[in-house]
This record gives structure tokens, sequence and C-alpha cells, in this order.
């Protein structure tokens, strides 16, 4: 297959984009610099600039197959300004307009599981699956919107909050949280990417939501408490010290759908991020 990865140098986008590439698939992504490769060095990846313009120019000459969106903006802040609203919303629309002319069939994207207005992150990605339910209806086109959980992987950007707490609980350095009631579904990186590979080889018709999680969600506490205990305690975890935001909400994916396309069986949480904790600690050793 030949499959157009949208963010291709985020940190799902560069790994969907290179497990593509290892099992043989024509990859193109859009990188927002293509001179910049890191993670993208296989023969069978191609990077355009992160553009309608360059992949209506590379549809005259290559048949796409799948649209992998992991173009993404998260925000930090309530205001309606464009980076968010070009990244999550024109850029992959007129990638959805383009590619729905040119008779491509399936086009994924990958979403949330957040409530819809918890911020401008996820009401951006609600929006933007709303049109993909208008295409569906017109443009015959299966379009999927893969609402991922709290994700997690030894290699994602340290200032995150799972790696940065397994850090602290490494150094010994206390760990400052809110009280951590909210219940929080969270999955490795690896059990994501098998999802997508799952999807995008899936026969499937019309628009679907598809919960990516392990449905199962302990709360924040429960979570930093065991990576103080695999830490050996030697962080003080200073429940309540920070404030708790109005907003927090309790997440937990329902797996029924993607359990009906493939053997959904993720990682535990706990072994998951046993693995994780072992593997930065090697790392910062």
């Amino acid at each position: 297959m030949t499959i157009l990865v949208l963010g291709g140098n985020g940190y799902v986008g560069k790994k969907v984009s290179s497990m593509l590439a290892a099992r043989g698939d024509d990859v193109i992504c859009t990188v927002r610099d293509t001179k910049i490769r890191d993670g993208l060095n296989s023969d069978k990846i191609k990077c355009l600039p992160a553009s309608s313009d360059a992949i209506e120019a590379a549809l005259r000459y290559c048949d796409i197959d799948v649209v992998v969106n992991c173009a993404c903006n998260y925000g930090r802040s309530v205001s309606l300004y464009g980076d968010v609203i070009e990244a999550n919303i024109e850029f992959p629309l007129k990638v959805l307009d383009l590619v729905a002319s040119k008779g491509v069939k399936k086009y994924i994207t990958i979403g949330t599981g957040l409530p819809d207005e918890i911020n401008m992150y996820s009401y951006s990605k609600k929006m933007f699956s709303e049109f993909g339910k208008f295409y569906t209806d017109k443009k015959d086109i299966c379009f999927v919107n893969l609402k991922l959980e709290m994700l997690y992987g030894a290699d994602e950007p340290s200032d995150r909050f799972l790696p940065s707490t397994i850090r602290k609980a490494i150094k010994g350095v206390d760990i400052d949280m809110t009280e951590g009631t909210q219940h929080r579904d969270i999955i490795a990186i690896k059990d994501i990417l098998d999802a997508i590979v799952a999807v995008i080889d899936a026969d499937l018709e019309g628009y679907k939501e598809i919960d990516i999680g392990t449905g199962e969600a302990p709360t924040i506490y429960e979570i930093v408490k065991y990576i103080a205990e695999l830490g050996g305690n030697k962080s003080a975890v200073n429940r309540g010290k920070v404030v708790l935001r109005r907003t927090e909400p309790d997440c937990v994916a329902d797996v029924t759908e993607i359990s009906k396309i493939t053997n959904w069986n993720p990682v535990s949480w706990k072994d998951g991020l046993k693995e994780m904790f072992q593997k930065i600690e090697e790392g910062e050793s």
C-alpha cells in the first residue's frame, strides 16, 4: 500500500511512518522541514512539505490508498489562535477534500479521548471529526476517528507528565501533584501503533469512532504512587501541593470496537510503566 501520513515529524507520526515502512508499505509523510529526517531514514519513506499543494503535486505521480492524520497542535490557551486551527482543522481538512476527490477510500485521524470542550485541542479535534462525518456521507469515503487515551513511551518528550515523573522518582526528587483523584486510561505507544495498523488493514465502511485505550483507568495518584515505588520510594509524593483544575475529567476507553477489529490485548498500565521506568533508568545511568 501507499500511505500518506500527515505530521510525520511528530512523536506518533514518526513512529507510524517508520513502522509502516518497516513492514513494506510506501510512505509519504508531511514534515515541517524536509531537511530534517530524524527517524524517517527508510528508503520507503518520502517526505513532503506540510502543505496541500505539495500533496496535490505528489498525487499526479502516485495513488494513495490510506491517509493517517497525525498532525496536531495541542495549544496552551483558550484563544482561537491560528496554529491550533490550522494544524487541527484547516490543513487536514484541505487534505481530506483533496484525497476524497481523487478517490482515496480511507482517512484515519488521530483524535482524543478527552471530553470535547475541555480545551482548544480536544474541541478542534471534535470539529474535524464532524467534517469527517460530512465527507463520509457526501464523498463515499471511510473516515475513522481514533480517540486516543493518554499515551506513554520511554522515548516521548521528557517534559511530559509521565517521563518527567519517572525521572524525579529515579533521582529522588519530591513529586508535587494534585489530589490526583481523576481517573486516566494510559496506554503504551506500541499498543497505539498496533491499533493504527489494524485499522489501516481492516475492511471498514462509513464513519467510525474507535476508542484506543486499555479499558482500565487508575487514578493519577495511583499512577504517581506506583512510579515512586518503582524508584524505591526515594521521592516524597506531595499530594495536594498542586491545585486540581476544575475541568479535570475521568477518562477510560470503551474497547468494544477495537476488539472487533483485532485481538486487542494491550499491556497493563503497571507492566507498561515498569518497562518504561527501566528504559529511562538505563538511559539516565
